[in-house]
């Protein structure tokens, strides 16, 4: 497996979660099934804690993040606004550019943990060599 380097990554606006991994997931899952109710199946949560979530965030951010309309064969139909689609596109290029990062500190990281464990190894092949003492002559 080798070396790995995990983030995760949340937005804050004066202290108050903007997204983060559980809110995208809601939001990406919401924008999959069109239904808070399926998305709450999917995901293991509540309707009530979806619909909390996302209410907060939009108070947080002062604009509509869904849209809700009732009725018909289907039963109701939540879509994202536009908002909610530019959120989801910014996190999950942000997401891209950070895993970059993560492995570019990967590969050195790597290097570094071969160099010691070459290290290591020559370490033990010279033990029970006699060590020549280092002395200046006057």
């Amino acid at each position: 497996m080798g070396v790995r380097v995990k983030m995760r990554i949340w937005v804050d606006k004066d202290g108050q979660e903007i997204i983060g991994p559980g809110i995208y997931n809601i939001l990406k899952t919401l924008e999959e099934t069109g239904s808070i109710a399926s998305a709450a199946r999917k995901l293991g949560y509540s309707y009530k804690f979806i619909w909390t979530y996302i209410k907060k965030l939009e108070d947080v951010l002062g604009v509509p993040l869904v849209e809700s309309r009732r009725g018909g064969k289907e039963r109701g139909v939540t879509e994202l606004t536009e908002v909610g689609k530019l959120l989801l596109n910014y996190y999950e290029s942000m997401n891209r550019d950070v895993e970059q990062v993560a492995k570019t500190w990967e590969a050195r990281f790597s290097e570094l943990i071969s160099a010691l464990e070459q290290y290591k190894s020559e370490k033990a092949s010279r033990e029970g060599e006699e060590e020549i003492p280092y002395y200046e002559e006057e």
